[in-house]
């Protein structure tokens, strides 16, 4: 529940504006659920209500992030298939990777949101 006057603030994965069809397609496979929407982060906020919305974009931060991420899996890997199984393991593995590929490609984006009710 956010109180009268409140703030919100948050990351958020979202797709770049001026994608064709086929992008999007691949944006929805290689991101996470959810990640397709008819406006920007900071206009959704608006249009909610919120207001002095700002966002600072953090792919940069992302992208690092996700290449840690893989590299450590590996680092880890038999104690990860022990935990999780073959098949978690590269289902985790795949689905890092493809988020990686996406940001590579310009297709996915990290935002830092900030708003105030």
């Amino acid at each position: 529940m956010l109180k009268p006057n409140g703030v919100l603030a948050g990351y958020i994965i979202h797709t770049p504006s001026g994608l064709t069809p086929e992008q999007e397609q691949e944006a929805a496979e290689v991101g996470p659920s959810a990640v397709l929407a008819e406006s920007s982060p900071v206009d959704m906020a608006a249009e909610a209500g919120f207001q002095e919305v700002t966002a600072e974009e953090v792919t940069d931060v992302f992208l690092a992030t996700c290449g840690r991420l893989i590299s450590v899996r590996l680092v880890y890997e038999a104690q990860l298939r022990e935990l999780k199984g073959d098949q978690g393991f590269e289902e985790e593995q795949s689905e890092n990777e493809a988020k990686r590929r996406g940001i590579l490609s310009g297709l996915l984006l990290r935002s830092f949101i900030v708003a105030r009710k």
